[in-house]
């Protein structure tokens, strides 16, 4: 059963008042957590989140405001899910900001995790982006008539590997899941390879020789590796989807190529090619090293402009 409660609807009394010492609730009166209830949390997408759930039959659901405001201020304060869960049970701004009674409140991690994979699946979270920032720039008579467009780059909190090492990680993930999956498989493969790839990934081939013509020669038998795994898994349909197979086909397309039927190491394959096998969104810059290109837009008010 849903279960709303309007923010726009004022209390006759807020139990706040009640409960925090005047300084405290002076605090929170002027602070981020006043603005995101008076403002922010009418904006949440509760029409669209609300359809998961029967109008009228069973249990009712968490409070819908409050849910999608958690949800928004867990990716906010980039939190886990024991942090959010906690936040909504024990925080007294946080209850403050989500229009909560300040007692009496329960939260699982596993409802948490359900109403966040739900504002993901339905692709809620660029809606209460563009929601809020407008909502923010009529609330502090905001002018964004003239703007400048940058760019910045972003660094990806991830391991940075070479070349080989990030070829040599695609086969070891691959390995591992296959492992898990085909014992039989993994077991039919040659026991070089898999000796190869046992290490962990920043031990990864830590026994070659750091010579040029070492690294050459390692980084060939790595392509042919990954080669060889990737014509006989294609038409496997147990292992041609998985996540780790198509990042294996991904890094050997980026990272070589057949001429006349040799496997040839690309001289120059470019940024946008996979940085790790964790975080495959991150390119690489030239001058910067991995990590994401982002635009950023910077607005003022004509009449500030000199």
């Amino acid at each position: 059963m849903q279960y709303l409660n309007d923010p726009r609807q004022t209390r006759l009394i807020d139990p706040f008042e009640n409960i925090l010492s005047p300084l405290a609730y002076k605090q929170l009166k002027v602070g981020w957590q006043h603005l995101f209830r008076e403002t922010v949390l009418e904006l949440m997408p509760v029409e669209a989140l609300k359809k998961h759930f029967d109008p009228t039959f069973g249990q009712p659901t968490k409070e819908l405001y409050s849910m999608c405001g958690l949800v928004f201020i867990t990716e906010f304060m980039d939190w886990t899910i024991p942090e959010a869960a906690n936040a909504y049970m024990f925080r007294t701004d946080i209850q403050y900001a989500l229009n909560l009674d300040p007692e009496n409140q329960s939260m699982s991690e596993r409802t948490v995790e359900r109403y966040k994979k739900l504002v993901v699946e339905d692709d809620l979270a660029a809606g209460i982006m563009n929601d809020i920032t407008m909502a923010l720039v009529a609330k502090l008579d905001l002018s964004v008539e003239v703007q400048r467009l940058d760019s910045t780059h972003v660094f990806s909190d991830m391991a940075q590997f070479g070349r080989t090492r990030m070829m040599g990680v695609a086969v070891k993930r691959f390995l591992a899941q296959l492992k898990r999956r085909d014992q039989a498989a993994f077991e039919s493969l040659p026991e070089s390879l898999r000796a190869r790839h046992q290490s962990s990934a920043h031990m990864l081939f830590g026994d070659v020789k750091k010579d040029a013509e070492s690294r050459r020669l390692l980084r060939q038998q790595v392509a042919e590796d990954m080669r060889d795994r990737i014509g006989r898994f294609s038409a496997d349909a147990k292992h041609n989807a998985r996540s780790t197979f198509t990042l294996l086909v991904r890094a050997f397309n980026e990272q070589c190529e057949i001429v006349a039927d040799k496997i040839e190491i690309r001289e120059h394959p470019g940024g946008d090619v996979v940085q790790n096998a964790s975080d495959r969104g991150a390119t690489r810059d030239g001058k910067k090293g991995p990590g994401y290109q982002v635009q950023l837009v910077e607005t003022c008010d004509a009449g500030d402009v000199m």
